[in-house]
């Protein structure tokens, strides 16, 4: 995913706590700040970061993807390895504008395809529509669609589209 993004030497928001932080900072030599609303897998994210040392170049903010607490073109780019599938489903769009909206260059979004949502998610989760979401990241900017082995991964070039406010206040 982040070799997909080019996202060696970048400054990165990553949408949910996970081993991606760690992997960018340390084998891509980027900065990261991850966002998960969960202060339970922050946490735990925390714990890792520091076994592997990274302290100096991995951040935490426990918030909300749909409204997130930082400014415009904040980041390179913004990441999101099986995360959308977690969010209200009326809350995504609101997920990808602000994705968006701090992101100066790049987004990227990885989600299960439907046989291994089914297969990992039978309950609890909502799948997300992939159909959707290309067709959503086609607003923010050129898209490429790259299958993995058990993911979709859509990265978005952003280009002169405006992005779409989200009523909600960011913290700055």
């Amino acid at each position: 995913m982040l070799e997909i993004a080019k996202a060696r030497n970048k400054s990165i928001l990553d949408v949910g706590a996970g081993q991606l932080a760690i992997i960018a900072a340390k084998n891509f030599d980027c900065l990261v700040t991850t966002v998960d609303i969960s202060k339970v897998a922050l946490k735990e994210e925390k714990k890792a970061v520091r076994r592997e040392r990274l302290n100096r170049r991995i951040r935490f903010v426990n918030g909300d993807a749909s409204c997130l607490p930082c400014q415009d073109n904040s980041f390179d780019a913004v990441i999101s390895y099986g995360a959308l599938h977690h969010v209200k489903s009326d809350k995504r769009k609101d997920f990808l504008h602000e994705a968006s909206r701090v992101a100066k260059e790049k987004i990227i979004i990885a989600e299960l395809d439907e046989l291994n949502f089914i297969n990992i998610h039978p309950r609890g989760h909502e799948r997300v529509n992939l159909n959707w979401l290309k067709g959503e990241l086609n607003r923010l900017g050129k898209v490429e669609k790259h299958s993995g082995r058990e993911r979709e991964i859509y990265l978005c070039i952003k280009g002169k589209k405006k992005h779409i406010s989200v009523k909600c206040q960011h913290k700055l």
